[in-house]
């Protein structure tokens, strides 16, 4: 299966003098197998646009939307794409559904999905799983990912609600795409919460395999030097050989890449993974 385009076209960061606009979130735009594909939709709804446009990719047709996670700074643009694409298959883990917070110096903040579930089944076909699908065109969701390394574990202060009780979030909705392209595969994170490492072992156990190119969000802002050195020495015995990291990933990860010897740069709205 050959891949025709992966393109970013929301991430924190923009090119200066580009035109193109930034925000805290997320979103990149899939062309494979024929298939036209939206993995995550930004914070606003209006930058995706913007940089669509800007971009010359239409919002409208598409085959799927797919959604990492239940973050609001990955969700917030969905009313936006589906009204140009009414009754698409929207692609999400249950757990995006749940009432989700961050604390913030003491203060909690509301951070999941600003859309209740009943707004978007009257308007979309909701897909709800928590395993692996095909898409078709070669591209699959990794559904929920196994925590298996010891120092990826849930923040503290990322919480979600249950039964009127607050507790540290699993975050078993992140998920993130796998497409095939080739011989390889291209791995697409939203934030990346259930580690990079799990992910690329949950990769390893479905496919047989590592990614060649890992971008997006890879959430080590806070990575403690410990964290950054475990993870770096598995990315290098992988064969991992691009990372492209935006988002939520930090400098360090990317500077200690590169260091390191590896491909490794910052993600920004409008770049091209592929071609």
């Amino acid at each position: 299966m050959s891949v025709e385009r992966v393109f970013c076209l929301c991430d924190n960061l923009v090119p200066s003098g580009s035109g193109y606009w930034g925000e805290h979130g997320l979103s990149f735009y899939i062309e494979s197998g024929g298939l036209r594909i939206l993995f995550d939709t930004g914070q606003s709804g209006d930058v995706l646009l913007h940089n669509a446009r800007l971009s010359g990719v239409s919002l409208s047709g598409l085959d799927y939307i797919v959604l990492s996670h239940g973050h609001y700074d990955h969700t917030g643009g969905l009313m936006k794409v589906i009204g140009l694409n009414e009754g698409i298959p929207l692609i999400m883990h249950p757990a995006a559904f749940q009432e989700k917070f961050a604390r913030r110096g003491g203060e909690l903040k509301a951070i999941g999905l600003p859309f209740m579930r009943d707004e978007l089944e009257v308007r979309c076909e909701l897909r709800v799983e928590a395993g692996p699908i095909d898409l078709g065109g070669g591209v699959y969701t990794t559904g929920e990912i196994e925590r298996i390394t010891p120092y990826e574990m849930p923040q503290p202060d990322l919480l979600v609600e249950s039964e009127g009780t607050l507790s540290p979030d699993p975050m078993a909705d992140d998920q993130s795409l796998v497409i095939r392209d080739g011989d390889s595969l291209v791995l697409l994170c939203g934030c990346c919460h259930a580690g990079i490492v799990n992910t690329i072992e949950c990769v390893k156990r479905q496919y047989g395999m590592y990614p060649g190119i890992i971008a997006g969000g890879l959430h080590m802002e806070k990575a403690s030097p410990g964290r950054l050195l475990s993870t770096l020495g598995m990315l290098k015995s992988s064969g991992v050989k691009k990372v492209i990291a935006g988002h939520c990933s930090g400098d360090s990860i990317v500077s200690s890449l590169a260091s390191a010897g590896m491909d490794a740069k910052r993600l920004s709205a409008g770049m091209p993974i592929i071609p």
